[in-house]
């Protein structure tokens, strides 16, 4: 094989590993007891909800895509005007009557802004109201200004919202709701799955996940820089650890089904599954980092994936080895088989690949 078949070969294995962050796998069907309907909420009412916790806008689920101050001023200069204005789409759940945005994200973080924000200041545009250029929200806030009735025109304002009655603790519901998530952000930055469940499977898990994102040895193995523009993809690959190392024999090779069933099922687990999560990764990620990897040496999704579960599940012996002989035992790994470049294309989220490999790395480094 020349030189340029490999590069090429590396080149689509690195496409499809970054596709399997965005692949919307499902077939999933709408379930008959999900109820669709259409009904008209003030912003000031969908203000409420939001301020008294009714409605979770989980705002970092897409917190590299937000949309700037200019665009956000030119919203709420449309809403003003009482231009036409797209349906958002929420779920509720109708046990919790717990509201989610699925669809809007954008549009209540600017409507949120406008009704509580004194001290932002919409941006000077020639294409915007003057009477909205360039002036604070606490302008407009104050009821002896002459520009009040702007604030109250917003507040009024009714906007089309279409309701998904759901129930949450629905697997079948939720799988839907991830489908949607995928319909409906379509264009512009289109999310990925880890942001989708972000939002749907928000709890003490995913704070976790979160928060091991910020390991200091977990950032140094991806090359993390201060401003990570990873969108999610760092969490899932932690998720993907988690999941493969509890459930990697029910794996079937769907799988943003298989994580998204795993964070449901984990949404807010025990105290002592959160603590024991927390302590193997940390070790595990510590070990990488400091005896494994060379300085600036990148690897692929798939090798990363397969040393993870390789050295946790083997960490209370290998923290006893020493530096060269967890690198040969790495080198033995990068070399096997079930890493080979020709191997992983064309499937490399199949069930008998993925087992491969990390049953290739839980052997090579017991």
């Amino acid at each position: 094989m020349s030189i340029d078949e490999v590069i090429n070969l590396e080149l689509e294995l690195e496409k499809e590993e970054e596709n399997l962050f965005y692949e919307d796998e499902s077939d999933q069907q709408p379930p008959s007891d999900i109820i669709a309907y259409n009904e008209l909420r003030s912003c000031a009412d969908l203000y409420r909800m939001y301020d008294k916790g009714i409605l979770n806008i989980t705002p970092d689920f897409q917190r590299n895509s937000v949309w700037s101050p200019p665009a956000q001023t030119r919203f709420i200069d449309s809403l003003i005007k009482q231009l036409p204005i797209p349906s958002m789409c929420f779920s509720l759940d109708f046990k919790t009557q717990k509201w989610q945005v699925i669809d809007g994200l954008q549009r209540m973080t600017a409507i949120i802004r406008f009704l509580e924000d004194k001290t932002w200041r919409l941006s000077d545009l020639d294409d915007i109201d003057k009477k909205l250029a360039g002036k604070k929200v606490s302008h407009f806030k104050d009821e002896s200004s002459v520009d009040h009735i702007l604030y109250q025109r917003l507040e009024n304002l009714t906007l089309p919202v279409t309701v998904l009655r759901c129930d949450h603790s629905k697997k079948s519901h939720m799988e839907y709701l991830f489908t949607i998530f995928h319909r409906l952000n379509t264009g512009g930055t289109k999310l990925n799955n880890q942001e989708i469940r972000n939002c749907i499977f928000s709890g003490t898990f995913n704070t976790l996940l979160k928060e091991l994102n910020e390991n200091t040895h977990w950032r140094s193995i991806n090359r993390l820089k201060d401003k990570d523009d990873s969108r999610f993809k760092n969490v899932e690959m932690i998720l993907r650890h988690f999941a493969f190392n509890d459930n990697l024999s029910t794996y079937k090779g769907i799988l943003s089904k298989f994580l998204n069933e795993y964070m449901r099922v984990n949404r807010n687990p025990t105290e002592s599954f959160l603590n024991s999560k927390n302590i193997n990764f940390t070790r595990t990620v510590g070990l990488i980092a400091t005896k494994i990897l060379n300085e600036d040496e990148r690897i692929g999704v798939s090798i990363l994936e397969a040393l993870l579960a390789g050295i946790s599940q083997n960490i209370d012996k290998l923290e006893k080895l020493s530096e060269e002989d967890l690198k040969l035992r790495f080198r033995k790994l990068r070399e096997h088989s079930s890493l080979a470049t020709e191997y992983l294309n064309d499937g490399v989220a199949k069930k008998e690949k993925v087992q491969a490999r990390i049953s290739a790395s839980i052997q090579i480094f017991s």
